[in-house]
């Protein structure tokens, strides 16, 4: 497994709260040798144009689930972005990855060789006795559930394995009760050529969310280990599609030059939004099926809010 970790080192802020003072934000990627397990993948039919003609005659099944759509609309919370003072903001980003482990002669959307298997999200800081404590940690891993969604529609999804708010970096209200909201959204971009020659540069690929409310802060709240184990395995929102490999040459074992595929360059960013204050959090409509997801106007906010 390898690793790879970038450091964004963060000014002192107003003295909202102890976990502040010289900040670290970490992102940690995952990588697996094989990340989908390719023998574990059922079979599967592509029907030629006399197969689906065959339908009435039952000579064929199509393949159960592969024509069903996402189409998923829900109404999720996303924290305001006023009254600063309640709110605090940070980033993580990771630049220069490799998607796949292996160059390609298939496809620009060839799977085959895929490592990226996750990521970790951690921000610490210096506590009150000089010492580099751990503010919150975010693990998320590939969903393998559904491999074939990979394969079929070059589409993967993210699981939330591991996730522990210790200190928060904002000012807690006396009416919040040391909960706090949090929103973490991230996102997947590339860069690559195509065939034609034509260049596409930080093309965002996905984004996925994850929105947590009423967080408890105080390890003894009878609540504390039930909220955050509850979090554990659960599937985050969104979605990306699979990294897409620039057009190229390699040398062959003839000494010639072939067309060929790349490992799929990549990078990724996290924003971090906590919030102790309920009043200040709106409500966005999430469109699973392009993963999309659009602050309401405050027209609207003004509604959903009521």
């Amino acid at each position: 497994m390898t690793i790879y970790c970038l450091s964004i080192i963060g000014c002192k802020t107003s003295g909202h709260s102890l976990a502040l003072k010289n900040e670290v934000t970490n992102i940690e990627i995952y990588e697996k040798h094989d990340a989908i397990n390719y023998g574990a993948l059922a079979s599967q039919q592509i029907p030629t144009f006399q197969d689906r003609s065959s339908l009435s005659r039952g000579l064929f099944t199509p393949v159960v689930g592969g024509a069903v759509s996402l189409a998923t609309n829900a109404i999720k919370k996303m924290i305001s972005k006023e009254r600063a003072k309640y709110i605090a903001n940070y980033s993580f980003a990771l630049t220069d990855l490799y998607f796949y482990d292996q160059l390609s002669v298939e496809s620009v959307f060839d799977p085959v060789g895929m490592q990226f298997n996750g990521f970790t999200l951690i921000r610490t800081f210096i506590n009150s006795q000089k010492q580099t404590d751990t503010a919150f940690i975010a693990q998320f891993e590939l969903d393998v559930s559904a491999s074939n969604e990979i394969f079929n529609n070059s589409v993967f999804r993210l699981k939330l394995t591991d996730f522990q708010l210790f200190f928060s970096k904002i000012k807690m209200t006396k009416a919040q009760k040391n909960n706090i909201n949090m929103d973490i959204e991230i996102t997947f971009n590339t860069s690559y050529v195509n065939e034609l020659g034509q260049l596409f540069d930080n093309v965002e690929l996905g984004k996925f969310y994850l929105l947590i409310r009423d967080a408890p802060m105080d390890k003894n709240d009878p609540n504390y280990t039930n909220f955050y184990e509850s979090l554990k395995d659960s599937r985050v929102e969104g979605r990306s599609f699979i990294v897409p490999r620039s057009y190229g040459y390699y040398k062959n074992n003839n000494g010639d030059l072939s067309k060929s595929y790349s490992q799929g360059a990549y990078s990724i960013s996290a924003k971090v939004t906590e919030s102790a204050n309920d009043r200040f959090v709106t409500k966005i409509l999430s469109d699973n099926s392009n993963q999309i997801i659009e602050m309401v106007g405050k027209g609207a906010k003004s509604v959903l809010s009521k």
